[in-house]
């Protein structure tokens, strides 16, 4: 199957307009169309890097992650180690957000999706994907921070609390 490529701001206005109906339906509904999109994404992955997701090497995924969203149009991807169990993809130019809205909260719902799904698939076990920054909300970066589904919940509930990513990664 052929890629579809969007206008620049496609994502946004896509997700904007899904989002108005109603919202927490919104918002796994589009995180579970993210999910979808995992199966095309892992296919050119893995040819790319020669291998299936799970035996690529870690460099050879990220590097491959990265270029496959770039030539995409999605942009550019950056993997960090940001705990003991917990790592982080940030991007700087992601086409799913707009930095000219002025949203509360991060909205990339899409890109959360086939994030955990794509991360499960390498990993072979399930990955549980949190954005804790958007430049839909004026940051410079959108960054998804990803571990074990118990991991992000504990960190979601200690962001709760703490109000920053680094006092809820704190004591993990």
């Amino acid at each position: 199957m052929g890629e579809l490529k969007l206008p620049a701001g496609g994502l946004a206005e896509l997700r904007r307009a899904i989002e108005q109906t109603a919202a927490q339906d919104a918002v796994r509904a589009l995180r579970e169309a993210g999910r979808r999109l995992a199966g095309d994404a892992e296919v050119a992955i893995a040819e790319r890097g020669g291998q299936p997701l799970p035996a690529l090497p870690l460099a050879t995924f990220w590097s491959e992650l990265n270029r496959y969203f770039d030539d995409a149009g999605w942009g550019r991807v950056e993997h960090q180690e940001v705990n003991p169990g917990v790592g982080a993809v940030v991007a700087s130019d992601w086409a799913e957000s707009d930095p000219h809205e002025a949203r509360g909260a991060p909205g990339c719902h899409i890109s959360t999706g086939l994030l955990a799904e794509l991360l499960t698939r390498a990993a072979g076990q399930p990955v549980a994907v949190l954005e804790v920054g958007c430049r839909s909300q004026g940051k410079d970066v959108c960054r998804f921070l990803f571990g074990s589904p118990t991991t992000l919940l504990l960190v979601h509930k200690r962001l709760a609390q703490a109000g920053s990513v680094e006092g809820a990664l704190s004591g993990l």
